[in-house]
């Protein structure tokens, strides 16, 4: 259990970094500003990263004893889910390095 929730901690961290070079790479060419701005994908954009992301990389599944797969999608359901719970886990990431930095600064 603290594996998987370790690995998704150190995954949303990942993430965030692929994420950052991949805004800077977007606000250079000029298209960030226009794919925020679109009505349905806008608010989802951070989602659709995570799912290219997992995509991409393979990890769909985490074969941790317990399946991501959401609503029996398949594959797709797999990746999906488990794009879901790194977009989830970035915020737990970010309270455990403050955490530990709050912890080591005492």
């Amino acid at each position: 259990m603290m594996s998987t929730i370790l690995t998704l901690i150190i995954l949303g961290m990942l993430f965030q970094g692929v994420v950052a070079v991949l805004d800077s790479i977007l606000d250079t060419a000029g298209v960030n500003g226009m794919l925020k701005g679109l009505p349905i994908i806008g608010p989802n954009l951070n989602l659709i990263w995570a799912w290219l992301f997992v995509a991409i990389t393979d990890l769909g599944g985490m074969d941790y004893g317990a399946s991501t797969e959401i609503l029996s999608m398949g594959e797709f359901g797999s990746q999906l889910g488990t794009a879901l719970a790194i977009c989830a886990f970035i915020p737990v990431g970010n309270a455990a390095i403050s955490a530990l930095g709050k912890g080591v600064a005492r």
